[in-house]
């Protein structure tokens, strides 16, 4: 029979103190024993069960969903989080204010595509106030993709000849004196 490596309640306490999120089935495979005996560990250590709702962590998701960056299904969304895709859904399906909140940052995504506040010009890639666009019909936005400046100056020739008659005037200016 193999010798296990089980920690006192006192060490795993411990141990659970310094990485609450690591899975119980990386600690059973780190002590040489079954997933259920950590689970009774880490519950004698007083510590709630992993698979119940942490609003911190819900929060963190629904601050993404705002952000736009992702969408609720995008798995990227909980690369860095101690839960996935299907343990947040549950959490969503147990707690409904979990639920109203990414249903709100939906929302509110939807309407920021509509009426956003900035937008990024496809020509010189800055991202610029949406009043620096202008109006068309042809977009969802009612803007065109191409700010003013590059419409204006659509090669950047204006910038250059401007700069070339800098450099002149100050030559001429050197002669001069």
């Amino acid at each position: 029979m193999p010798s296990r490596r089980i920690p006192s309640v006192e060490e795993a306490y411990k141990l659970f103190n310094d990485d609450p999120y690591k899975p119980l089935s990386h600690w059973a495979d780190e002590w040489e024993c079954s997933h259920e005996r950590v689970r009774q560990l880490r519950e004698q250590c007083g510590f709630p069960p992993i698979s119940s709702i942490d609003h911190g962590i819900a929060r963190i998701v629904i601050d993404r969903l705002y952000s736009g960056k992702y969408s609720l299904t995008v798995r990227d969304l909980y690369d860095d989080l101690p839960i996935g895709l299907e343990k947040f859904m549950t959490w969503c399906k147990e707690d409904p204010a979990i639920w109203l909140g990414v249903l709100h940052a939906q929302q509110y995504i939807k309407e920021k595509s509509w009426n956003p506040d900035e937008k990024q010009c496809t020509k010189c890639g800055e991202l610029q106030k949406i009043d620096r666009f202008g109006k068309t019909q042809k977009y969802k936005d009612g803007r065109q993709k191409i700010c003013n400046n590059c419409v204006q100056n659509p090669s950047g020739k204006l910038e250059e000849i401007q700069k070339k008659k800098e450099k002149l005037e100050q030559l001429r200016q050197k002669l001069d004196n």
